[in-house]
C-alpha cells in the first residue's frame, strides 16, 4: 500500500542529507509508532495532533524518526479587527520523534529524562550557561547499586556530548529520553513491527526549528549512541531481569 506523506517531509528529508544524516522516507505501509497519532488533515474548528510521515535512518544509532504536527485552538478576548466579540486563534506546533529499535528480548524499565536548562539571553544571541538532566535515569528498576544502569550518569560522563548540547539547548531547549511502546498493538493496526524501545525529542516548537543544526542533529546522535552502548553491556541482565 503506498502512503502520501506530506510535503515537509521531502524537505526535512532533504534538509537531513545535507547536514549528514541518511535517510529513507517510508512510503509503503505504516510503521507501528506512527499508529500513535492518527494521519488526518487537521482542517476544520477543531484541535489535534497528526503523523505526518516517518523516514528509516541508516549509518546511525537512531533508527527511526517520525514528525508530528499539532493544531492549536486559543479564544482570545476581542475578534481580529475588532474592539468587542470572542474570536480564536489558531496556530500549529512541529514536534520530531527518533527512535532506537532493540531485539524484542529486552525489556527496558520505566526511564524518564529530560533536560532542565538555564539559558542567558543577549542583545544579539543567547547561549545555554548550564543544564541537568531531571527524571528517572535507571534502565531497570531493579536497587541502586545492583548493576551499573545509570543512564543520567552515562550522559553526564560524555564531554562530546556535553559540548554539543550547549550549543543545540539554545534552540531545542528540552530534549527527552524515555522508553517507549506504541500506544496500539499490532494485532489492533496491521502495522509493521519496528522494535523500538526508546524514543528521543523534543517539546513542540514551530516548524522552522524542525530543520535541525548539525549541534543538535550530533546531540540527538550522541545520546542515542551512549545508550545504545549501555544497553548492550547490560544486554544479559535487560533480558532476564
Amino acid at each position: 500500500m503506498l502512503i502520501f506523506h506530506d510535503p515537509i517531509v521531502e524537505k526535512i528529508h532533504k534538509h537531513l542529507e545535507s547536514v549528514g544524516l541518511r535517510t529513507q522516507i517510508l512510503d509503503s505501509g505504516l510503521m507501528d509508532f506512527e499508529y500513535d497519532y492518527p494521519r488526518i488533515p487537521l482542517t476544520g474548528p477543531s484541535e489535534g495532533t497528526s503523523n505526518m510521515g516517518a523516514m528509516k535512518v541508516f549509518d546511525s544509532s537512531i533508527d527511526y524518526l517520525d514528525i508530528l504536527k499539532r493544531k492549536i485552538l486559543e479564544e482570545s478576548s476581542f475578534a481580529p479587527g475588532g474592539s468587542s466579540g470572542l474570536g480564536v486563534f489558531e496556530y500549529t506546533t512541529w514536534k520530531m520523534r527518533f527512535f532506537l529499535t532493540l531485539p524484542a528480548s529486552i525489556t527496558i524499565g520505566p526511564l524518564n529524562l529530560g533536560t532542565l536548562t538555564k539559558i542567558q539571553k543577549g542583545r544579539l544571541s543567547s547561549k545555554v550557561e548550564d543544564y541537568i538532566w531531571s527524571g528517572f535515569g535507571k534502565l531497570t528498576t531493579l536497587p541502586p547499586g545492583t548493576v551499573y544502569d545509570d543512564v543520567t550518569s552515562t550522559l553526564n560522563s560524555d564531554k562530546e556530548l556535553k559540548e554539543l548540547m550547549l550549543k543545540s539547548l539554545v534552540k531545542e531547549k528540552v530534549i527527552l529520553v524515555s522508553v517507549y511502546s506504541p500506544k496500539k498493538k499490532i494485532e489492533q493496526s496491521g502495522a509493521k513491527e519496528s522494535l523500538a524501545k526508546v524514543m528521543i525529542t523534543s517539546d513542540w516548537k514551530p516548524q522552522k526549528d524542525l530543520f535541525l543544526d548539525k549541534y543538535s542533529l550530533g546531540a540527538y546522535e550522541r545520546i542515542a549512541a551512549d545508550l545504545k552502548g549501555l544497553i548492550t553491556k547490560l544486554r544479559y541482565v535487560l533480558e532476564h531481569y
